[in-house]
């Protein structure tokens, strides 16, 4: 296991600042997820802390070491990419040797490490297939199990679970998860899917514009979100987010909200302010403190529950239940418990 802390890192590509005064500190064995929209800069951060990208400014350092002038093949580090970058005309059990034939490490050895990495991902049958014989899944599985093989100090993975589909993706979530409590290993796993995030992370790292917006684990995250963006971004379906206007606003600090009147002891509010209710908080009865009739746009029916579209002050305004409900209208509630401000 290995600490890893980024200090004051920047990356430019010619005038786009895609890093900015990134700095993180992670402890020994924790599993960080780094989660954003495209383009936001996760996957540049991997790529410089294995050696892959030069970085512009600041230091990078693995268990207190600096390591930005090392190469890739010295920071003690295994990558996985979401290509899988395995050789088409070896088999499994050289793909997962190659590297270390090429660190000259002696042959029973490179025999017991590729074998104990396989049945640690129960591939053991598989290592005389050559790539085009295995399966989406498979194919992850030897990629994991070639990183394995290094021993690493740091599990970096590049959107491993992109190219799999739906049933996969759990299925390996579930395998990268018990591999990681197996290991012990420290891994940094970048994904746009929040879901991911959601159930791998001890910590999440929510990006936006090569800018942390939030640091901190899922349950902090979803529970206490910073601000809009992040509201926004984790949850599905998303945080509804509703415009409250200062005109709305008296000097008793009383909000008309739906033709209720709602009183908010110790706010002062001098700006437009936003109020935020996940859907899962919302009931589809007149039972809590907000009350509102609604006139249902669109029911997904998804079986185990039902996601409801209607539109509040103009916006749309999502409710997630598995009660039945009136396609036409229907009456929802909600706790003052429940919402945020932003």
């Amino acid at each position: 296991m290995a600490t890893i802390e980024l200090k004051n890192i920047e990356k430019s590509f010619g005038s786009n600042k895609v890093i900015n005064k990134f700095n993180i500190k992670i402890n020994h064995g924790e599993f960080i997820v780094l989660v954003g929209p495209s383009g936001c800069g996760k996957s540049t951060l991997l790529r410089m802390i294995s050696g892959l990208e030069s970085v512009d400014e600041g230091e990078i350092h693995l268990d207190k070491k600096l390591i930005n002038n090392l190469i890739p093949s010295k920071r003690g580090i295994a990558m996985v990419f979401q290509s899988y970058a395995l050789y088409p005309h070896m088999n499994v059990y050289e793909n997962m040797s190659f590297g270390l034939k090429n660190e000259k490490i002696d042959k029973n050895e490179i025999d017991k490490k590729v074998k104990d990495a396989a049945k640690t991902l129960q591939i053991e049958n598989l290592l005389e297939r050559k790539p085009r014989q295995l399966s989406g899944g498979q194919r992850q599985r030897v990629a994991i199990g070639r990183a394995i093989t290094r021993n690493p100090k740091l599990f970096l993975f590049d959107e491993p679970l992109s190219n799999l589909d739906a049933a996969l993706r759990s299925e390996m979530r579930v395998e990268i998860s018990k591999l990681h409590k197996k290991l012990g290993t420290n891994i940094i796993y970048v994904t746009h899917d929040q879901v991911e995030a959601m159930t791998l992370a001890d910590k999440i790292v929510i990006l936006n514009e090569g800018l942390i917006e939030q640091y901190g684990s899922p349950d902090q995250i979803y529970n206490n979100p910073n601000n809009i963006f992040v509201a926004e971004f984790i949850g599905s379906p998303k945080m509804n987010i509703l415009k409250i206007g200062k005109d709305k606003i008296t000097n008793q600090n009383i909000i008309n909200i739906f033709n209720n009147k709602i009183k908010f002891d110790n706010y002062k509010f001098s700006d437009d302010i936003f109020m935020g209710i996940r859907p899962e908080h919302i009931k589809t009865d007149d039972s809590s403190d907000v009350k509102v009739d609604i006139k249902v746009d669109i029911i997904e029916n998804l079986g185990f529950e039902k996601i409801i579209y209607t539109t509040l002050n103009g916006k749309e305004f999502r409710i997630k239940t598995s009660n039945n409900v009136n396609k036409d209208h229907s009456k929802i509630s909600f706790s003052k418990k429940k919402y945020l401000f932003f």
